[in-house]
């Protein structure tokens, strides 16, 4: 019997709920009580896309399954073909880059636009080509990431070096804060939670090292 997409999809969404109960730190209570008042709205079936979905799905899945958690993976996988995968294309393209606007997808699960209909909340599923610069932004939403693959490099004010973080390691972006992300060997794939402030645009910020972390790889330490 075919996936039903609804009941695909809420299944996916109670995973991210329970994935979300292992973590600790800013910004995870706060999108899980966002889940507790919205996940129960109203089903939109809107169409699928995954036109923009790059093909490292699998392989995160894959890695997240022997991470072990194969449920949530499993999930994902079901769910993904009635998800509506795009690129963010609000960015200039000239100070984005190349390699980040081709080699990026988000979806949203829940919220405006999305199949479980909420107001001024987004959360969803983002993901990364391994070995790509998202360059230096920020935005008025506060934004929780969880990231279900690793390892990756992060930073949070210009001209700092990357700190990497493993996979299931939340990271907390208060509103306006100051972030880049740089991916490892493997895709980076991830929970987003935008709590409010969800219309209002990222904006990059113009820094003169960028080629430089493209070039960074991580230390054998963040391959273990």
């Amino acid at each position: 019997m075919s996936p039903i997409p609804e009941v695909s999809l809420r299944r996916l969404v109670d995973e991210i709920d329970s994935y979300l109960t292992t973590l600790s730190g800013r910004g995870v209570a706060e999108v899980r009580t966002a889940l507790a008042r919205w996940k129960q709205g109203p089903f939109v079936e809107r169409p699928a896309r995954a036109t923009n979905l790059p093909n490292e799905l699998d392989q995160a899945l894959v890695l997240l399954s022997a991470d072990g958690h194969p449920s949530l993976a499993q999930a994902i996988a079901q769910a993904s073909p009635f998800l509506h995968w795009i690129t963010y294309d609000r960015y200039p393209l000239n100070e984005i880059g190349e390699a980040f606007a081709h080699g990026h997808s988000y979806c949203s699960i829940v919220g405006e636009g999305g199949p479980i209909e909420a107001k001024d909340c987004d959360l969803g599923l983002f993901i990364i080509k391994p070995h790509t610069l998202y360059r230096d932004h920020r935005h008025k939403a506060p934004e929780l990431y969880a990231p279900l693959t690793g390892p990756h490099g992060w930073r949070f004010a210009k001209g700092r070096p990357l700190h990497w973080k493993a996979a299931h390691e939340p990271v907390w972006n208060a509103s306006y804060q100051h972030h880049a992300t740089l991916t490892g060997p493997n895709p980076f794939l991830c929970i987003f939670g935008w709590m409010r402030d969800v219309h209002e645009a990222a904006s990059v910020i113009g820094c003169d090292d960028w080629a430089l972390l493209e070039t960074e790889l991580p230390p054998p330490e963040a391959l273990r």
